[in-house]
């Protein structure tokens, strides 16, 4: 998986994992280890897992450390997650081929009606910024 995201993104790559810390280390002695040194690859702790680590992880992992990423914690997969454990009760007893059909509904219809909702949402508000940000180029101090 690494080795096709560095081939796809190239240099700069950060992932963000549960335990970002211990797979840097395991990264850094795999095959993979030079060609992740020569592309800058950075291995990252999401915000929610990470102040359950120590101190000097958290400053060289820790996302809210992490100069350029924003306000992302990386912890999208956790919530999707989260949020599809409601499927719990009825899939419980369901063989493999219902249990997967009911996932991929779900997941389809989260991606529809939640995830562009509110990318939509997201573009709209960084437009009103970028025109308040140049409206307000123009006033003098």
């Amino acid at each position: 998986m690494v080795s096709r995201l560095l081939d796809a993104f190239g240099k700069g790559l950060g992932g963000g994992y549960d335990i970002g810390c211990k797979f840097k280390t395991t990264l850094s002695r795999s095959s993979l280890g030079e060609p992740a040194r020569l592309l800058t690859h950075t291995s990252l702790v999401g915000s929610f897992h990470g102040h359950a680590h120590g101190r000097l992880c958290q400053l060289d992992h820790l996302a809210t450390y992490v100069e350029g990423l924003g306000l992302k914690d990386l912890e999208g997969c956790e919530r999707a997650f989260s949020k599809s454990n409601v499927l719990a009760s009825t899939v419980r007893y369901s063989g493999m081929f219902h249990r997967r059909q009911v996932i991929a509904n779900y997941f389809e219809h989260n991606d529809e009606y939640d995830v562009y909702a509110n990318l939509c949402v997201y573009t709209f508000s960084l437009h009103v910024v970028y025109h308040m940000t140049h409206l307000y180029s123009h006033v003098p101090p």
